[in-house]
This record gives C-alpha cells, structure tokens and sequence, in this order.
C-alpha cells in the first residue's frame, strides 16, 4: 500500500517470542501494524541478533521482555558505528504476559503507538 503524502508512516512493531501473537492479533484489529515471531515458523528460535535483522528489514521496532540480552544490544547497535535499529519497546518483567494481561500489554503498546506515530529508530522506550 502506497503512503500517503504528507502523513507519517506508522510505528511497526515486531513482537519477540515471549510475547503472545495474541497482542500482535488484538493491535492488528485496532489499525496497527504488529506481527508476532511466533506467527512465523522460520523465525521461531531466532538469535537476538537475528531478531534485529528481521526487525530492521521490516522497519519494525522490537518489543522485548529480554531486557538482559536486548539492552545492551540496543547500545551496541547505537554506539558510533554501529547498525542501528529501528527501535526497542522494552517489557519489564513486573508486567504479566498471562492470557488474563492480554488486555493490559495491548493497551500499553497501544499508548506506545499513539506516542510514537511515526518513528522510534535507535531509541528505547519502556511499557
């Protein structure tokens, strides 16, 4: 689908496979634009790095609860030199990933894309 001149393109996120496809489904069925790793057999046990390949073919920010891994990841691919991305949503891992959260995660996410319409490369934010 063509972009429309004038309007910002919108904040596509991919969902690592912690999360739910459920989340990717509800945010699909709101007007966003969210696919899940799990919603994709070839990408199933992928390698960080290999979550951030997708992710920056797809234009699409990363929303992690691997903050471990994916933090110092995100500085990594910021520093001067480095590959950059296009945007890391980081879940701490206070916030349930329970069916009974469904709701709540998409909520937040969803405030995330309202506050980000447009674009979140190299930045982190946190839900």
């Amino acid at each position: 689908m063509a972009r429309r001149a004038g309007r910002p393109q919108a904040l596509k996120l991919l969902l690592d496979e912690m999360l739910s496809p459920a989340v990717a489904v509800a945010l699909r069925a709101r007007g966003h634009d969210v696919v899940a790793i799990k919603e994709h057999p070839q990408w199933h046990a992928a390698s960080d790095p290999d979550v951030v390949s997708i992710a920056r073919a797809e234009r699409r920010a990363i929303v992690t609860n691997n903050v471990r891994d994916f933090r110092p990841l995100h500085a990594e691919l910021v520093a001067a030199g480095g590959e950059g991305h296009a945007g890391m949503a980081f879940v701490p891992a206070n916030v349930p990933r329970t069916k009974a959260a469904t709701g709540r995660l998409v909520e937040a996410l969803e405030a995330k894309l309202a506050e980000y319409p447009g674009d979140l490369a190299n930045g982190e934010t946190w839900i």
